[in-house]
């Protein structure tokens, strides 16, 4: 079962399956490996960590934590 994700906000933004974090049109927006976080342009780029159910950028701002 995908886990809900939410914003900073607490808005609703997508569905996370444990690699991938999908926004509301179905969409891949992020990837999680382990608990790195990537964009999925090419070449993606690291830009965060995913750890206690939160994905952070590298200054520490959220980027989605999720809820089941």
């Amino acid at each position: 079962m995908h886990k809900q994700a939410y914003d900073a906000n607490g808005s609703h933004i997508g569905t996370f399956d444990g690699e991938f974090l999908y926004n509301m049109s179905g969409k891949i927006a992020l990837r999680v490996d382990g608990d790195e976080v990537y964009t999925t342009n090419i070449p993606c780029k690291y830009i965060g960590t995913y750890e206690n159910n939160e994905a952070r950028k590298l200054d520490g701002a959220l980027l989605f934590r999720t809820e089941k």
